[in-house]
């Protein structure tokens, strides 16, 4: 890995992704190059120096305003997927545009595990503590822990085991446009800023997706070199991992205006809020601990360590692994990334 000579010509660095590169060495005629991505992952756009640049205009007038953005240093290409390309740019072909569409992790309809409380320290912020064997995943264990711990009130748990599954927080992801200038409105099924489409990828050594009800473990269109397994959802063909009225998500509240016209907004909704915002739709699925994390600690000594003593008021110690959810929308490319905390009761 070095950095690209950009002092002078406009230089053009590609690789190929990990698919790519498999099926280039297959040589069965399978390998066509159908899509790239772009990404500015290097450039700090505060280096734009115009009249409202904290530092003032460039002395050396408007042609230069941007200069320090157009000599930065960039990476050439490389092909870990994992540590490049994280911020893509995306193109509209509409000019009529004046706001975006995010993803956002609704922390109302599954609350994350500092959701209520700003007591614990060493937590995923804005993220889950995963349960992964059927001890640390029963309620029961904990039953003599302090009440306020999230072992006892559910708050930011995913109870990784299939035993339960149900039991527990799952991963909830809202979409839309975030600006309450725009009144509450539900996007037309038509129009090209509702995401129908998502991307997520895991650590698959840890964890797999698992359907709503806990009942189908869902399987991964690609795993790579780096053991990262996508899994591709699409509304026309997962319905059930989709809030209605898009979908037939079981047990995750619909995502639609209320029918309250004093009070049209989705009390559950992270986009916009009482008064205004533009409704995507909403895409929900459950984590499930790998059989490794199950039943070995092979990989907790590994890849992760042991928490203190009375873990978020647990009265108990943890192995643990973190690792990140990522959620990418096809459609728009927005990504989030949700922290996730894998623990095992030692």
């Amino acid at each position: 890995m070095a950095f690209l000579d950009n002092s002078g010509d406009i230089i053009l660095d590609a690789v190929l992704t990990d698919t790519g590169r498999k099926r280039l060495a297959a040589g069965d005629g399978s390998f066509r190059i159908a899509k790239f991505a772009v990404g500015d992952d290097e450039i700090d756009y505060n280096l734009y120096r115009n009249s409202n640049s904290s530092e003032g205009a460039h002395p050396s007038g408007s042609a230069f305003y941007d200069v320090n953005i157009l000599q930065s240093p960039v990476l050439e290409a490389f092909t870990n997927n994992t540590s490049i390309m994280n911020h893509k740019l995306v193109s509209y072909s509409r000019d009529d545009l004046l706001y975006l569409p995010v993803i956002k992790n609704n922390d109302t309809v599954s609350q994350t595990v500092d959701k209520n409380t700003t007591a614990f320290t060493d937590i995923p912020v804005g993220g889950y503590l995963v349960t992964t064997d059927y001890t640390t995943s029963d309620p029961d264990t904990f039953s003599s822990a302090t009440s306020t711990s999230p072992f006892r009130t559910f708050v930011g748990v995913v109870r990784g085991n299939r035993s339960f599954a149900t039991a527990g927080q799952f991963i909830c992801l809202d979409q839309g446009i975030d600006n309450t200038d725009l009144s509450v409105q539900k996007l037309d099924s038509a129009d090209a800023l509702r995401e129908t489409q998502y991307l997520v990828e895991m650590d698959n050594r840890l964890v797999q997706v698992l359907s709503l009800d806990g009942t189908t473990v869902a399987r991964p269109s690609f795993i790579d070199d780096d053991n990262i397994a996508s899994y591709y959802f699409s509304l026309n063909s997962n319905a059930q991992y989709f809030a209605a009225p898009d979908g037939q998500a079981p047990g995750v509240a619909e995502f639609n205006r209320s029918t309250n016209e004093d009070s049209p907004a989705d009390t559950f909704s992270v986009i916009g809020d009482t008064n205004g915002g533009r409704y995507g739709t909403r895409f929900a699925f459950r984590l499930l601990a790998a059989e490794n994390l199950q039943t070995s600690n092979v990989l907790f000594d590994k890849l992760g360590g042991n928490t203190a003593s009375n873990y978020v008021n647990s009265g108990a110690v943890f192995r643990f692994i973190d690792s990140t959810i990522r959620v990418t929308g096809f459609t728009t490319g927005y990504r989030v990334d949700i922290p996730v905390r894998f623990v095992k009761k030692t």
